[in-house]
């Protein structure tokens, strides 16, 4: 079996690449240190000649910045500068949440740019493994996609999102790229622990994008690359873990930083500017926020608020560049309240002291819309198939959410749920239908 290929799960919150070892058995890469998984995150730290400090200084642009590729700092190292120097540099985390979506030229082109070096990133990591087992280099890769990247466009944005992946992969040294949906891929995976076959609904929910697909899985049809005659339905949006991040930290967490309070004339300030201080998955979006121009209006909201000590922290987000802080925090919680009914929220960075208790209550408030988008996608997936599943199969790391198991188990009470491997599940199956089509 030749071995110069990659499974590959470009994933909104984390990545992995691997392939099928001697034995037929999936095996991922050490993409980090000592752990399969990189995650979704970059650090660009500014020039040696550069004073943040100094504002009289123009910041250097993030295309800029793209030009000194070796000095980019990915995964868990571009998470740990960042909390060490949100100052130092531009972080960027979940650039695939925006891929599909209407993009200026210019913005294309620095997508790809990040792309490509998380890419690359994972090619010399597949390089470096190959050396030690006598491997060739990797030439051609599987990299999972979502059933729509975005939903903007249709079809269209899917084919956007696809070009510009190829794109970052020729410039990261695979010489062939293929795609298959990632929710087939976690079916490929749970299928290698079946002994008959099943109609199975696999529920993929991810950082980025939630795919629902009814598939016909079965030893028998173990070793067919394309499975699109086993698919007999599938539904997809952007709809994902980041978006609920976001969402906890906008309900949960701004009221901290002034959301919903008042100016002095009884009406509620402007909302925008809170939304846009949280919204890390549009680089651009998060580059225009740390312009003199926000902090111009943060200084009016400072001059409008009945309650200018809350709008003070925000000052204090927009000048420390915490807006990945905030969303961290509330990562947290809705990991923490997977298990319990409320959690502390602790914000020191932000002022000394500060914390806030999250509730289910919260979660299920900032979470209301994503929750009934996931009910309609599994309504459309089943109502397509018109068949009933005999399992659910749940994977993805936002899967965990409290509020995905109850919508599965009232729209569906009567169907085995099965929960698989969160995280690796996609990218196993990759290995696998990668090792089928180049193997």
């Amino acid at each position: 079996m030749h071995t110069n290929y990659l499974g590959i799960d470009f994933g909104t919150s984390n990545c992995t690449a691997g392939r099928l070892d001697t034995g037929g058995q999936p095996e991922l890469l050490a993409l980090g240190a000592n752990s399969p998984y990189l995650s979704s995150a970059l650090y660009l730290p500014w020039p040696d000649d550069f004073d943040a400090e100094d504002e009289e200084q123009k910041k250097p642009s993030l295309a800029q910045l793209l030009r000194q590729p070796d000095r980019a700092l990915l995964g868990q190292a571009a998470h740990d500068r960042y909390s060490a120097a949100p100052l130092g540099g531009v972080f960027i985390r979940s650039p695939k949440s925006m891929l599909g979506s209407r993009l200026t030229p210019l913005q294309t082109q620095l997508y790809q740019q990040v792309c490509s070096l998380m890419l690359t990133h994972i090619h010399r990591r597949a390089d470096q493994s190959a050396g030690h087992n006598n491997q060739h280099s990797a030439e051609f890769a599987v990299i999972g996609r979502p059933i729509h990247f975005q939903g903007i466009d249709g079809s269209d944005g899917d084919a956007r999102a696809e070009a510009l992946l190829r794109h970052a992969a020729a410039q990261a040294g695979f010489r062939e790229v293929q795609f298959a949906y990632e929710p087939v891929a976690a079916a490929v995976e749970y299928e290698r622990t079946l002994t008959a076959e099943q109609l199975v609904l696999v529920v993929d929910i991810g950082g980025g994008t939630s795919d629902i697909s009814l598939i016909r899985l079965g030893p028998g049809h173990a070793r067919v690359a394309d499975r699109s005659k086993d698919l007999l339905s599938h539904a997809g949006r952007r709809l994902g873990g980041v978006d609920m991040d976001i969402k906890l930290a906008i309900y949960g967490l701004m009221p901290l930083l002034g959301r919903g309070s008042l100016a002095l004339n009884g009406k509620p300030l402007p909302s925008a500017l809170f939304s846009d201080a949280v919204n890390i998955i549009d680089i651009y979006a998060q580059e225009q926020f740390y312009q003199p121009a926000s902090a111009k209006q943060i200084t009016q909201l400072l001059e409008i608020a009945a309650e200018p000590a809350l709008v003070t922290r925000l000052q204090h987000l927009h000048q420390q560049h915490l807006s990945y802080y905030l969303v961290q925090q509330a990562e947290q919680a809705k990991i923490e309240l997977a298990e319990a009914a409320a959690t502390q929220v602790q914000l020191d960075r932000l002022q000394s002291g500060l914390a806030t208790v999250l509730d289910q209550a919260m979660l299920d408030h900032a979470l209301y819309v994503e929750m009934n988008g996931l009910r309609g996608l599994i309504n459309e997936c089943v109502a397509a198939a018109g068949v009933k599943p005999d399992q659910i199969f749940l994977t993805g790391g936002a899967s965990a959410a409290p509020g995905v198991k109850r919508q599965l188990q009232h729209l569906l009470p009567d169907v085995p749920l099965i929960a698989g491997d969160r995280f690796g599940s996609v990218g196993k199956g990759l290995c696998t239908l990668a090792a089928l089509h180049f193997g």
